[in-house]
């Protein structure tokens, strides 16, 4: 039986799936709203890298690459201030 990805991802997974739309991204790292993540994106300030599909609409995020920063922000937070 396979085990469950470190940290966030599987309960990222489990509630967003493998791809994340921006509204999801903004939704896990709590953006005051879509339109802010979106901005954040144009400025190239969202942490995680968007990605367009062939044929869909919007941008979308590995859900691993969000459980990801999530997880430096937690390591981070673990080493204490600089």
């Amino acid at each position: 039986m396979p085990t469950a990805p470190p940290g966030c991802e599987a309960q990222l997974v489990e509630r967003y799936g493998l791809l994340m739309t921006l509204t999801d991204v903004a939704e896990a790292l709590r953006y005051p709203s879509t339109q802010a993540a979106r901005k954040a994106r144009l400025r190239g300030a969202l942490p995680v890298q968007l990605v367009q599909i062939p044929n869909r609409r919007g941008w979308w995020a590995m859900t691993r690459a969000v459980a990801q920063f999530l997880d430096s922000l937690e390591a981070t937070a673990k080493e204490g201030p600089s």
